[in-house]
């Protein structure tokens, strides 16, 4: 039988098709009724893709490697034979592992070897490079070679101090002269389960000393998961507190903790603990992990054990699958709502215009041809006003242009790189550690007064097209149409995330005691690393916008112009035959009825798009740590 969490994703997952299906007429929509263009094509193309791939991600952190892998064999893999994750002699040498399906591949699990430390390359790059990783097929059907294709993610090795040391590594096992290291640095495991088929990602963090090795690792799962759970042993360590101000405190995911009540957590504990880290009461449980592990994972559902799983199950159910299916029929509403809006009013003017036109040709039936000379004369000089508002579109299209790719250039690759680089010489240069946190700071400061002005500028460009669109409204009688939103103050809130997370950065005193050059290349891998992503998703985003700003108004004002030109070539063909008029009043009727079913369907595809518009559930805000003084 299904558990809770994943009859909450397979409804999920059911509703996202649904819409998907919905957009999807919408889009064959347009191509049977020839409305579409190659912008708003890409566009829908791009929403479409987004519902199909989008994935709430679960991410677990915490220092007990056996813990952490129980509890997510039992949350999300209870199913399996001992669950998907191997646990035992060498757990703690588990690496980041990312568990996910893509049904474009075949089952597998995929390594990046340690060594890769060495090129002074992120993990982000590294995954656009497979001659960098080693990959296991997998049999999904098979146990045993599930198994054994997960066994080996928990392989260590060997090498000496110096060794340890050119791969950055500090703080690991040590065995006279040797030390013993993970042999892999990050690891994918795509196999079809039901729960990661639903649309489900799972994300295990190893423990703190390897996560201070890959900040890059902890900061992406921090920015990235809706869910950040983490698993204490008695009570609130200090290295788990000093994780969790790092990596999980200014996180917008929402947050849980499992306490382990065999170790003597108790109902006091998880008060102090949502207390200190400033949770809701009913995100931090304890349970016997060990013992609820092993009940759920022999199918004991009589077993009182049991019910902290089952509390777990009900928190993510209840508050990430409502508040992701908002998010997304927010997008969905902004994005394809102006097109469907569009679209309607494309219709109802051909309707107009065609009821209009009967209403003529039925006032000329039997007259003489003065009155259909007169109707055209009439006809022309409307469509010369007209094509004057088409001239003043292209050239205002062009100056549009102009200023967008003036916003562009701030976001080339050669700026970012430049904005990145900012006061890099003073960081590595820096003499001393005041100076050095003070730098460290300063450039996310500047960072994300860089973001501040793009989107300043971005507005002062997005009230420029709202008034474009008002002023075809008033002038030349458009409906008013909403602008596509541009909607890059996410990138800015996402930035001041960053900059939070530099601050708490510099007051960690982890950082604070490690040798200087690890942790400049520490702060540029993580940190900045992701600073670097934000700038290029304000990028892309910018770029969509862009390219179909005016696309509503486009269509249009070529409707427009299409629908006069049609009755222009109308009177000129009757204007000398009174008799084919009432031929063509028949065409315009039939006319009539293809373009009231049309608005019919326009209208049931934009209730099924966008009128039940789920709300989300009350999220308290991230915590703030400290103000930086001095």
């Amino acid at each position: 039988m299904p558990s809770q969490l994943e009859q909450r994703i397979a409804q999920f997952t059911e509703w996202r098709t649904k819409l998907v299906a919905a957009i999807d007429d919408f889009r064959s929509w347009q191509d049977t009724y020839g409305h579409a263009d190659i912008e708003q094509t890409l566009r829908i193309y791009d929403m479409v893709e987004g519902l199909r791939n989008d994935r709430i991600r679960l991410a677990f952190m915490g220092e007990s490697a056996e813990d952490k892998i129980g509890i997510i064999n039992a949350l999300l893999f209870s199913d399996m034979p001992n669950g998907l994750l191997p646990v035992g002699a060498g757990s703690e040498f588990l690496c980041a592992t990312e568990i996910f399906h893509d049904p474009g591949e075949s089952p597998y699990v995929r390594v990046l070897p340690i060594d890769t430390r060495k090129n002074q390359e992120s993990i982000a790059n590294l995954r656009r490079s497979p001659i960098e990783w080693i990959t296991m097929r997998l049999n999904p059907d098979s146990p045993e070679s599930i198994a054994e294709a997960t066994q080996s993610l928990m392989e260590s090795r060997a090498v000496s101090i110096d060794e340890a040391r050119s791969l950055t590594l500090h703080n690991v096992e040590r065995s006279g002269d040797a030390v013993m290291i993970p042999a892999w640095r990050y690891a994918l495991i795509n196999i079809p389960h039901p729960m990661l088929k639903s649309g489900l990602i799972a994300l295990y963090t190893p423990g703190a000393q390897m996560l201070a090795s890959e900040p890059e690792v902890a900061m992406r799962i921090g920015s990235s998961a809706q869910s950040l759970l983490m698993v204490l042993g008695k009570d609130l360590a200090t290295t788990s507190h000093d994780v969790w101000k790092q990596y999980a405190q200014n996180s917008q995911a929402h947050k849980f903790v499992v306490l382990d009540s065999s170790a003597g957590a108790d109902a006091t504990t998880e008060s102090n603990v949502a207390q200190k880290l400033e949770l809701p009461s009913e995100n931090v449980l304890a349970l016997p992990i060990a013992k609820a592990v092993a009940s759920r994972l022999a199918h004991e559902e009589s077993s009182a054990l049991m019910d902290g799983f089952s509390r777990l199950e009900k928190m993510h159910g209840e508050k990430l699958v409502p508040e992701r299916q908002a998010l997304l029929m927010s997008a969905v509403v902004k994005e394809i709502g102006p097109l469907v809006q569009s679209a309607r009013q494309a219709v109802a003017g051909r309707f107009i215009a065609t009821v209009k036109e009967m209403q003529d040709l039925t006032s000329t039936s039997g007259k003489n041809q003065t009155v259909a000379q007169d109707m055209l004369t009439r006809l022309e000089n409307e469509r010369k006003l007209y094509q004057k508002s088409v001239t003043q579109f292209n050239v205002i299209y062009s100056d549009l242009n102009a200023r967008g790719q003036e916003l562009l250039a701030t976001l080339h690759d050669d700026r970012i790189e430049e904005i990145l680089s900012y006061d890099r010489e003073f960081i590595q240069g820096a003499w001393t550690t005041a100076g050095l946190w003070k730098n460290m700071q300063g450039l996310f400061s500047y960072f994300a007064t860089q973001v501040q002005k793009i989107l300043n500028y971005a507005e002062n460009l997005h009230h420029t097209v709202d008034g474009i669109y008002q002023s075809f409204h008033e002038n030349y009688g458009l409906a008013k149409l909403t602008p596509p939103p541009i909607n890059l103050e996410k990138h800015l809130d996402a930035m001041h995330t960053h900059e939070e997370n530099a601050r708490s950065f510099c007051h960690d005193p982890v950082n604070i005691a490690t040798y200087k050059d690890f942790l400049v290349k520490k702060f540029y891998d993580g940190l900045v690393e992701e600073a670097r992503q934000q700038f290029e998703l304000t990028r892309l985003d910018t770029e969509h916008w862009l390219r179909g700003a005016l696309g509503p108004l486009n269509g249009q004002i070529m409707e427009r112009q299409n629908l006069m030109l049609k009755r222009v070539e109308s009177l000129r063909n009757m204007k000398d035959n009174m008799m084919s008029v009432q031929e063509r009043i028949k065409q315009l009727d039939s006319q009539r009825q293809s373009l009231k079913k049309q608005g019919e369907q326009l209208d049931l595809l934009r209730n099924n798009l966008a009128l039940n518009t789920p709300q989300p559930p009350a999220k308290p805000a991230a915590a703030k740590p400290p103000l930086a003084t001095g």
